[in-house]
């Protein structure tokens, strides 16, 4: 919208005013508009500096774009007569926020050009932009969801993202509408300043890939910490990112991801290692959280207690959990590495590295305005410290007895789900609570299906729990879980969530009506996330059929009438497997599937 128009009459200043007032402003004044707006539409102040406002950069957030269009006249040219003394030094007021009067809304947006760099100085850059701020979304992990609301977030957000991101509209989800101004995320002009492909992996990463692991935004999201050492050009991190967002940019355009990745990467690991002493603990948690996900983007096959045992001793040399008291990005980063360590440990049946009381410690100090394990990742916050201990339990079944495994089923039975009033929370909490239950079955008993007489399965306190259905046999329990997951709607992140609880009832399915279910989850969300973790559960799961579907006649693995309505799922293919996951995959190496 700026430009140098062409004066057509003497104007009797100098020569150096003149190239001031009319090149010099980049229309600072816009003098010759017929129309202007003085807010911008995220409802801010703006000081009306085309093709970015200064209020923005500032502030170091992205510009929103401008209300009201411009209707030039080019015909008339205004030469700004230079200002008196007494004008010159009369302070001018700058409306707050709550002054400016709310302008019409037009049916689209007029998002303005950010291509071009910005000259702010890097000090000011760090003064305007602080650690904490880096992270901040307004959405709110509470409130009821429809089915129409789904993909509110992500909608308003769509305008601003590549074609290539197309396929991950409801990926940020939030379970209550926002407007425009409550996704207004700070990003730093000097990510702007790497050119190409290197700008638009970091936009990429900051927009689109930080969104795609959690459940709905949530106010300090691990992924925006890493946001600060970037801006201050670690390269460590910044190559790390890079690398990530070139990696799921290329799986949803289904093309290949190019030598440039694994360059990336291995810039990244080489200066990770060599100069691990000289960084802060910020950008050595970033690093070890970056290359966590880098691994998972890929597949979900991988030595993850390298980046795992790596991120907890930078933690432990600094201080240990202690740190994170005061740092709430930092808290968000440890607390995402752990259900990491978690999840792997739970598969490949080995203690988790991080110590269970790093997890107490942050789960004392949790607050929903921060972030929430249900925002990050689906499972109910309350569940997370009894997963942890399942995990532990499975490293060592010898030593757990039924008393045990018993104590295990009450506590996830009789675990309270928040938001009771939201139909789809309350069905993903269900889906996490009988997936842990399955988890319990397997992992901690022979491997043998247990025989109903024999099984005493505690029952829900609430007499109103929607879990009063056959919990004795993990046949059952895995037919529960799919026939939830398939009625949660496909687009939605609630069901995205309820991968590993997938996994565990997938591996259980003797008939293709469960392992279509199954199998349809994992084919959608790889297309619609680009993470390829989904396709090694579809790995973890085919694995087990194949061991199995030699016991299991023909007929129960067709399913008769699977495609009518009217029968019954579980009356299809009732047979239970005669050999469980925990017999296939060996228990107590170095690694495990991991579900981001």
């Amino acid at each position: 919208m700026s430009g140098e128009p062409c004066v057509q009459q003497p104007v009797t200043v100098s020569a150096s005013t003149r190239r001031r007032n009319l090149a010099g402003k980049r229309t600072n004044s816009l003098g010759w508009a017929s129309t202007d707006c003085h807010t911008c539409a995220g409802h801010r102040y703006c000081d009306r500096r085309r093709p970015r406002c200064s209020a923005c950069l500032a502030d170091g957030v992205v510009c929103g774009g401008y209300v009201q269009s411009l209707n030039w006249d080019r015909g008339k040219v205004r030469v700004e007569r230079p200002r008196s003394e007494s004008t010159s030094k009369k302070p001018k007021k700058r409306p707050s926020n709550t002054q400016a009067s709310p302008l019409p809304q037009p049916s689209a947006f007029v998002f303005v050009d950010q291509s071009e760099p910005s000259e702010r100085s890097k000090k000011r850059a760090r003064k305007n932009s602080s650690f904490s701020d880096l992270s901040t979304v307004n959405a709110s992990p509470r409130g009821s969801v429809g089915r129409g609301s789904i993909s509110t977030a992500s909608d308003s957000m769509s305008s601003t993202l590549s074609d290539s991101s197309q396929n991950l509209k409801s990926i940020a989800t939030t379970p209550e509408p926002s407007s425009a101004q409550s996704m207004v995320i700070s990003l730093s002009p000097h990510i702007r300043r790497h050119p190409g492909d290197l700008e638009d992996a970091l936009s990429f990463y900051h927009s689109t890939f930080s969104y795609t692991t959690l459940t709905f935004p949530v106010s300090v999201n691990p992924w925006h910490a890493a946001l600060n050492s970037i801006h201050d050009d670690i390269p460590c991190v910044r190559y790390a990112a890079i690398a990530l967002a070139q990696r799921q940019q290329a799986h949803l355009r289904n093309k290949r991801e190019g030598l440039a990745v694994l360059d990336l990467k291995a810039k990244a690991l080489s200066i990770f290692a060599t100069h691990l002493g000289d960084l802060s603990v910020e950008s050595g948690i970033s690093t070890s959280l970056l290359l966590v996900a880098l691994d998972f983007a890929m597949s979900g096959f991988e030595n993850w207690a390298i980046h795992l045992r790596g991120a907890f001793q930078i933690l432990e040399s600094n201080g240990g959990i202690r740190l994170a008291e005061s740092r709430q990005t930092l808290r968000s980063q440890t607390v995402m590495l752990i259900w990491y360590d978690v999840n792997a440990a739970l598969l490949s049946r080995r203690r988790p590295i991080f110590p269970r009381y790093y997890l107490e410690t942050l789960m004392i100090w949790q607050s929903d305005t921060e972030w929430s394990i249900l925002g990050l990742n689906g499972l109910p916050d309350r569940m997370f410290l009894d997963m942890y201990d399942l995990a532990v339990a499975a490293a060592q079944p010898e030593c757990c007895t039924s008393e045990m495994t018993s104590a295990f089923e009450a506590r996830i039975l009789n675990s309270e789900t928040k938001d009771q009033e939201n139909t789809q929370i309350v069905s993903m909490s269900i889906v996490w609570k009988l997936g842990l239950l399955l988890y319990c079955r397997r992992a901690l008993s022979s491997g043998v299906s247990p025989d109903l007489s024999d099984t005493t399965t505690p029952t829900p306190n609430d007499a109103d729990s929607p879990l009063n259905f056959d919990l004795h046999t993990p046949h059952s329990l895995a037919c529960e879980i799919l026939n939830i997951v398939a009625d949660l709607p496909p687009d939605s992140n609630f069901q995205k969530q309820c991968l590993l609880p997938i996994a565990l009832a997938g591996a259980e399915a003797t008939n293709r009506h469960y392992r279509r279910i199954a199998e349809e989850y994992c084919d959608r969300w790889k297309e619609r996330t680009g993470m390829w973790i989904f396709d090694s559960v579809m790995a973890f799961m085919t694995g087990v059929w194949a061991r199995n579907d030699s016991d299991i006649t023909v007929s129960e693995l067709q399913g008769d009438g699977d495609d009518d309505s009217s029968v019954s799922p579980c009356d299809i293919g009732t047979r239970s497997i005669t050999v469980p996951w925990t017999e296939i995959y060996p228990r107590g190496v170095e690694y495990g599937f991991l579900f981001g």
